[in-house]
């Protein structure tokens, strides 16, 4: 029973490969295209798991803060592509990001 619980607590993949795998998402959704717009969805994906996996492995400290500003960050990005009000909040919400990960880098 418990060689059961000691496999489900390990984790699968490791976040390194995750941005990598994110990185080939993006590299193949952004270099063909198709009609049906299932290459831009995985250009998509690919773009957010970069992002969420450099983010993770960026800042140091509990499981928690690591989570909530890879998650921060991956709704901030697309609020870029808004205008005026909404920009302004995905750039201070990226802003939080930053400065999370800079303080828990420092502090360590």
């Amino acid at each position: 029973m418990d060689a059961l619980q000691k496999h489900r607590s390990s984790p699968t993949l490791s976040e390194s490969s995750i941005v990598l795998i994110g990185l080939v998402f993006a590299i193949v959704g952004l270099t063909f295209r198709d009609s049906f717009g299932f290459m831009s969805l995985l250009a998509a994906l690919g773009i957010g798991l970069v992002v969420a996996g450099v983010v993770y492995l960026a800042v140091e400290g509990p499981e928690l803060i690591r989570l909530s500003l890879a998650f921060i960050s991956l709704v901030a990005l697309p609020l870029f592509a808004y205008g005026s009000l909404v920009r302004w909040i995905g750039a201070v919400l990226i802003g939080v990001v930053v400065v999370g990960a800079l303080y828990s880098r420092i502090s360590e």
